[in-house]
């Protein structure tokens, strides 16, 4: 009997013990939670929304790019035979005059598009970047729910300040799970 009595006396005399140690502050609680997100990389983004815009505009200038450069042979093999069929000089330099006007209103009919497609590529860049920002906020801001929970969580499980003061000062997340 007197071990029994011996017993509940020390059981309550430890969980008065234990109920009385110090409890850390929120503060600590949140530089603990903070420590700990520092440890767990986050997920890897995905394809950068920028470059992928680009990387297909530069596709599709290229293309446009060669159709003029195609459609400029054309007009230099057409002046070659053209040459090769012209007997003098003055000739030849009519045509030559005549086709580099040609070539020059070629170009002009291309510098429309190439003008529209830079504008659409703005265009897109500006909104790929919005989109980037955009869930970058949204990751931040669930980063920043994530960080308020476990402070919460902390402060309500009643964690004793030397607990939180072993996570704040854990250098990995091994060291950190070994905190009692």
């Amino acid at each position: 009997m007197r071990s029994i009595c011996m017993v509940a006396a020390l059981a309550v005399v430890m969980a008065f013990g234990s109920s009385c140690a110090k409890k850390a502050t929120p503060a600590e609680c949140k530089a603990a939670c903070q420590n700990r997100a520092g440890f767990i990389k986050p997920a890897k983004p995905a394809e950068d929304p920028v470059k992928k815009v680009e990387a297909d505009f530069a596709a599709r200038l290229k293309a446009l790019q060669k159709e003029q450069l195609d459609a400029v042979t054309v007009i230099d093999k057409e002046l070659q035979e053209k040459l090769a069929e012209a007997t003098n000089d003055g000739a030849k330099k009519a045509l030559e005059q005549e086709y580099k006007a040609k070539k020059s209103e070629k170009a002009k009919t291309f510098a429309p598009r190439f003008t529209e497609l830079n504008k659409q590529k703005a265009d897109a860049i500006n909104a790929a970047r919005e989109a980037k920002a955009k869930a970058e906020a949204a990751v931040k801001e669930a980063a920043e729910k994530v960080l308020v929970s476990c402070a919460d969580k902390c402060v309500r499980d009643r964690v004793t300040k030397a607990r939180a003061d072993c996570w704040i000062k854990a250098k990995n997340l091994e060291d950190y799970g070994k905190c009692k």
